[in-house]
């Protein structure tokens, strides 16, 4: 498979696929912290290559509700909306299957409930972070 892992800069999930044999590429605005496939600019660069699969991991500072404190100062100087229009292009890919990871936010109420949430308990970790999975799942 093809696959592009969105706002990614330190080439492990990249690395994970690679390992499986996939052709697998990274891509975020900062330079790769692993040596290999890395397109280091805008995902939106890379979005039309015939990707079989994204995993994206898009900026979660102006959406999470861990930052609720501050969302009318973002929504007022359009921080929150264009972060999740940003969100939303990705979802919106003409890529076959896609998933989004993001902490709780804002997601949930602007578009829809994740498709599942995940804590890193639940494979061996002891801390307690809710991360959202969203997918979309079209195959040709």
């Amino acid at each position: 498979m093809r696959i592009l892992i969105a706002c990614e800069y330190s080439g492990r999930v990249r690395d994970e696929f690679l390992k499986l044999g996939h052709e697998a590429m990274s891509c975020d605005l900062l330079p790769t912290d692993a040596p290999g496939p890395h397109y280091q600019g805008d995902v939106r660069d890379v979005l039309d290559y015939p990707w079989d699969m994204m995993i994206a991991h898009p900026p979660c500072t102006d959406l999470a509700v861990s930052g609720a404190a501050w969302f009318a100062k973002k929504r007022m100087a359009g921080q929150q909306q264009a972060s999740a229009s940003f969100f939303m292009m990705l979802a919106k890919a003409d890529i076959p299957r896609i998933v989004i990871e993001n902490p709780v936010c804002v997601m949930s109420s602007l578009w829809r409930k994740p498709d599942q949430t995940i804590q890193p308990w639940m494979f061996g970790h002891m801390e307690q972070k809710a991360t959202c999975l969203w997918l979309k799942n079209t195959p040709p």
